[in-house]
């Protein structure tokens, strides 16, 4: 299936970095870096929390050491999940894939579509491989349709990944759930358009050996910042050309054919 250059969606980064959310694994750290009691309390006080104050949670930070004095402090504080969400609205965002539109500031939730590893070289192919037992078949992955729905008029757009917090949230096809944790895990990849669909190389083969997996020259470099557990903004290292585009799972990769995998796809118009 997710290095830096000048992003179009300044605002919103701006939110990002200015909005440092104290967790359960914050509190931790400053308790097992020694820091006094009073400190951490002024943190939590003047900082903007998303605590876990489930029964597993609390017990948990017993069991890190956490005193029951901070603990109190953090349940008087509360979740304020809610509160965070109406200064950066991602914090509020369901476990999808998203494109930021920096014109109406809005998330843009992107669809998930069909990849099939189904389609091989045509009658021209067989023919030249029959002469040249060197010659490299193909095997070609496939999404329906010339074009994605989601249209994109920018070529530096901006992506936010939001995932399960207890790992089960995106799938990575139709057969098993994948516990997918980061965009570390997808690449984004660069399709062919044909008349009626869009296509990657999935495999080659010829009588000396074969390859699996999607060609370098395909995969689109990009990196990512993360906001807080979960929740990563997405950008590309370089402007993207016009053309189609997926972000795909890295496991995804497999050329047997008849097998689906679902991809997140767009154009850049």
């Amino acid at each position: 299936m997710l290095l830096f250059v000048t992003f179009l969606s300044y605002s919103l980064r701006g939110v990002a970095q200015q909005s440092t959310v104290v967790t359960n694994t914050t509190i931790i750290q400053l308790h097992k870096a020694g820091i006094s009691k009073d400190i951490i309390s002024t943190k939590i006080v003047n900082s903007a929390c998303s605590f876990d104050l489930s029964t597993e949670g609390l017990i948990a930070l017993k069991k890190e050491g956490v005193p029951d004095d901070i603990i109190t402090i953090m349940i008087a504080k509360g979740s304020t999940a809610t509160q965070n969400a109406a200064t950066n609205p991602e914090l509020a965002l369901e476990p999808g894939l998203y494109y930021f539109n920096p014109t109406t500031h809005e998330y843009i939730e992107m669809d998930a579509a069909i990849l099939t590893n189904s389609k091989a070289g045509g009658l021209g192919e067989a023919m030249e491989r029959s002469v040249s037992g060197l010659f490299n078949a193909k095997l070609k992955a496939t999404l329906s349709g010339k074009e994605a729905n989601m249209k994109i008029a920018m070529t530096s757009p901006l992506f936010v990944f939001v995932f399960d917090k207890d790992k089960t949230g995106f799938n990575d096809n139709n057969q098993a759930k994948s516990n997918v944790e980061s965009p570390n895990e997808f690449f984004l990849v660069k399709l062919t358009q044909g008349k009626r669909d869009r296509e990657m190389v999935v495999a080659k083969e010829n009588s000396v050996g074969g390859n699996i997996g999607i060609d370098d020259k395909l995969k689109v470099p990009f990196h990512y910042k993360k906001v807080q557990k979960g929740l990563y903004e997405v950008s590309t290292d370089n402007p993207l050309v016009l053309g189609e585009y997926c972000f795909m799972f890295a496991a995804s990769t497999a050329s047997t054919q008849g097998i689906t995998h679902k991809v997140y796809d767009f154009s850049i118009q």
